[in-house]
């Protein structure tokens, strides 16, 4: 590629960086969200934001904030209506309003014309349609905003399938929109401090992966044999198959399965009440047998077939959990219906990470309050994942960072509970739930399992017995060497240690910028050479003057910025300008 070329290409980059840069500002000001606005630095990209502020602001005020988050995502297109769709699954992020509100996030968008998808499958699967397929449905069964879905048979035995063909060019518009989301993320980082507690760079990290994985058609497919695999003991559960030969990272092909939505059942109906116990019994079984779940069972894509037969479809976006994880969800339902307050807070700190120190007498206050809501009434009446989603919620307002994988579970726990309870309102969770724990609780006690767990920790005690001698000699030796350290935290002694050191930042700063003064003002006055009739030390003792006016300008800033208590952070500002 030549010079003039790759100067083009990056040219033509930072201009429509620019120009989303500018939709993504005025987006955010019509839905009256200024303040997000000035706190990402985007105000420069509206022409007349102080007009756009008058406009917006009348009709702004008679949305919630969530409501309006959940338009501009909606305005901004494919990559953060996937965005929301992905925090809508994240209740250890978002407070249960942007939860709600991001869940009505559709997928939706124009269709692709037929000459587009023909040229795509065609390049993809290396062939003509008619020497691909026996039929091609020009008319498509379902739009998104990522791909679009046709019907056809297979040229070699006529069944019927689906062939789900990914939106041109939405790969570069995603890595394009994720390169803008990066920089607003290290922006809001480097400058709000309320940004920083969310780990805004993690998110985006995080919804990087999962969009990515979602754009290559071959791990969807993976996805979908692993769960069909899984499903083979279940024989009211079907997933489709895929056709490898017909599946490339742009295009899938699977079997066709016809079906209504589940949710369309007759609800309180005897067949509403058989289908439901067969999808809650397959979820429970996706969880805590297998450690892999759906993660997006949205309405769509929980079909049932004519002869009552649940059809899970669409597996993009799939959770796994390991066998020490599910344990710990077994135990939490246990603590939950032996009404165990001590157990559950233990496992609320055990299935997350603390950012900071944890009050654990605030932590069981809570809890119990959370316990008080849901355990005075009947078990078989507990709306177990509302009361998961407020531990969630309760975890996260501890500063607990819970595995994310859990976060996932737990909405789509929920919305397959949702689900369910439109076609039998007066579904059982804990009785569903019971035999699955029972049998599992019985594989964990018997005696092989009891062995088993007994040796790991025999030979963990006899590892721990053969190294204390040594680790003993060791510390001996450092006593005896004067070498041995204790560390010692105290928050005051810290918050002081800080404060020394920002006043010596602020002491060396004053030095050097009365130090500059004072050398140009020596340069300017007392020298005048003129190399070529150019007063070379007079430049340079202005630019002393200038560099010691700039510093005195920084210093005095940072000190009335932060209060003359904050450190300034100089990290997210070096990496806001990294390019990924």
């Amino acid at each position: 590629m030549s010079e003039i070329e790759t100067r083009g290409g990056v040219l033509k980059t930072a201009f429509h960086d620019a120009m989303r840069m500018r939709e993504i500002a005025t987006v955010l000001s019509k839905h009256g969200l200024q303040e997000a606005t000035r706190a990402l630095g985007l105000d420069s990209y509206i022409a007349d934001n102080r007009a756009q502020d008058a406009l917006d602001l009348t009709r702004a005020d008679q949305r919630s904030l969530a409501a309006r988050a959940r338009r501009v995502l909606e305005d901004l297109g494919p990559t953060f209506i996937k965005l929301g769709q992905i925090l809508s699954t994240r209740p250890d992020i978002l407070p249960p309003p942007f939860i709600q509100e991001f869940e009505k996030l559709q997928d939706s968008a124009p269709s692709i014309p037929f000459s587009e998808v023909r040229q795509l499958v065609e390049t993809e699967l290396g062939g003509t349609l008619d020497e691909l397929f026996g039929s091609f449905h020009e008319e498509e069964l379902a739009t998104a905003s990522m791909a679009q879905v046709h019907r056809a048979t297979l040229k070699s035995d006529g069944r019927e399938v689906v062939v789900k063909v990914q939106r041109p060019g939405i790969d570069q518009t995603i890595r394009s929109d994720l390169a803008l989301l990066y920089y607003l993320a290290r922006f809001g980082e480097a400058t709000v401090d309320e940004v920083g507690l969310y780990n805004p760079v993690a998110i985006i990290k995080e919804f990087e992966k999962a969009i990515t994985q979602e754009l290559n058609f071959l791990i969807e497919a993976d996805n979908n044999e692993f769960a069909r695999e899984n499903a083979q003991n279940l024989e009211s559960v079907v997933i489709p198959e895929v056709i490898p030969n017909l599946t490339t990272g742009r295009v899938i092909t699977q079997t066709y399965i016809d079906g209504d939505k589940l949710g369309t059942i007759e609800s309180g109906s005897e067949r509403g009440k058989k289908l439901a116990h067969i999808a809650m019994e397959a979820a429970f079984s996706q969880i805590f047998e297998d450690g892999f779940f759906h993660g997006d069972p949205h309405p769509g894509n929980m079909l049932v077939t004519e002869d009552d037969k649940v059809v899970f479809l669409d597996w993009g976006l799939v959770g796994r959990i390991s066998r020490a994880q599910q344990d710990q969800l077994i135990d939490l339902i246990i603590t939950i219906i032996s009404n165990d307050i001590d157990g559950i807070t233990r496992l609320v700190l055990r299935m997350g990470v603390p950012e900071s120190r944890v009050n654990m007498r605030m932590l069981r206050r809570d809890i119990q309050k959370i316990r008080d809501v849901y355990l005075t009434q009947e078990l078989s009446k507990l709306d177990l994942t509302a009361m998961m989603e407020d531990i969630m919620a309760l975890a996260h307002q501890h500063r607990i960072r819970v595995n994310p994988e859990f976060a996932l579970l737990t909405k789509a726990t929920a919305t397959v509970e949702g689900i369910l309870r439109r076609v039998y309102p007066d579904l059982d969770i804990i009785g569903t739930l019971r035999p699955i724990a029972e049998r599992l609780i019985r594989e964990r006690y018997d005696g092989e399992a009891i062995v088993r767990g007994g040796l790991v920790t025999l030979m963990s005690l006899n590892h721990l017995l053969r190294d204390l001698p040594l680790q003993l000699d060791q510390v001996l030796m450092d006593i005896e060497s004067g070498e041995l350290r204790i560390q010692v935290s105290n928050d005051a002694l810290d918050a002081h240690t800080s404060s020394m050191t920002i006043l010596g930042s602020r002491v060396f700063m004053g030095f050097l910028s009365a130090g500059l003064i004072t050398g140009g003002s020596i340069l300017i006055s007392s020298y005048d050479w003129r190399p070529n009739d150019v007063p070379i030390l007079a430049i340079v003792g202005a630019v002393f003057i200038l560099s010691a006016a700039g510093f005195t300008f920084a210093a005095m800033s940072w000190h009335f910025v932060t209060g003359g208590i904050k450190k300034l952070r100089l990290a997210p500002w070096i990496r806001l300008f990294r390019r990924r």
